[in-house]
């Protein structure tokens, strides 16, 4: 079954909040705010990525079963810096894996198996083109997860954004712009709904909280309908322009028609979260 490909999109998040009215302890009602992307060239962060995914289904075909109860994950430090960028978002970014990045799995509830991340202790320029295509110069074999999750740092977090300035407890739809950076087949939709929670200074900084819902129908092989719901949320630091902390929740459930010879059921849980903190020096990063 795929994995869910939006887990992470946020992590990267590098962002500017312009506030078209004063800020005080807390935002008025009156208030709106024109959320954008404002990156530069040479703005560096560092970011903390923890990343689980839980599959638990069966699949039964002339009555036997096979069933499927696994768990992956990845813990990761990530030096970002931004190395070109178009009208505020990044189109190539410099990435440095901290040396002790890994990724996890368990089968069946057994024992936690932990093995380096494939990029651990490298350097690698990603780019993303003017088709919004994405690649990345690791010459090694990685697998499809790690790929996407590498990848989910440079895609642009304009697609979370409203079109137009929005005060405390505006909503937007902003389904188009997510199922652009999302991949999907011709017959799968996404929904995405935000909205801005709430503007205040805490610690002396302007900080603001958003939510987003996001609903995904996903058709697999064998007429497998796979939907998925998360929540993200973000807590930005307005004055620096970062996503300081960003946290994500899902789940999905598998059906399957009664006249397909394979049924499945069940379903995957998946949680994500990622934390800007100031960047420090890197450490030694070689290139593959």
């Amino acid at each position: 079954m795929r994995r869910v490909s939006l887990a992470g999109r946020a992590a990267h998040g590098l962002l500017a909040l312009v506030v078209t009215s004063a800020l005080c302890g807390s935002a008025r009602a009156a208030d709106t705010y024109t959320i954008h992307e404002n990156l530069h060239v040479g703005q560096k962060a560092l970011y903390v990525v923890n990343y689980d995914y839980k599959v638990k289904s069966t699949a039964t075909t002339n009555g036997v079963s096979t069933a499927t109860d696994t768990e992956s994950g990845s813990s990761w430090k990530v030096t970002l810096t931004i190395q070109d960028a178009k009208e505020g978002s990044s189109v190539r970014s410099l990435a440095e894996f901290d040396p002790a990045s890994f990724d996890s799995a368990r089968n069946a509830g057994g024992p936690e198996t932990k093995t380096p991340c494939p990029f651990a202790g490298k350097s690698i320029v990603l780019t993303r083109h003017p088709d919004d295509s994405v690649n990345n110069d690791f010459p090694a074999k990685a697998g499809d997860d790690d790929i996407s999750l590498l990848n989910n740092f440079i895609t642009p977090d304009e697609q979370y954004y409203p079109d137009n300035p929005v005060a405390v407890g505006d909503t937007w739809d902003d389904s188009v712009k997510c199922a652009k950076y999302t991949p999907m087949g011709p017959k799968d939709r996404l929904i995405s709904k935000g909205q801005l929670d709430w503007v205040k200074i805490i610690d002396g900084k302007p900080m603001a909280h958003t939510t987003h819902s996001v609903a995904v129908v996903y058709h697999e092989d064998g007429n497998v309908e796979e939907d998925v719901e998360f929540t993200v949320t973000q807590l930005i630091d307005v004055a620096a322009g970062v996503i300081v902390k960003c946290e994500e929740k899902g789940s999905s459930k598998y059906t399957t028609p009664p006249t397909e010879p394979t049924q499945v059921t069940g379903g995957t849980e998946f949680t994500f979260q990622a934390e800007a903190l100031p960047a420090a020096p890197a450490a030694a990063a070689t290139k593959p």
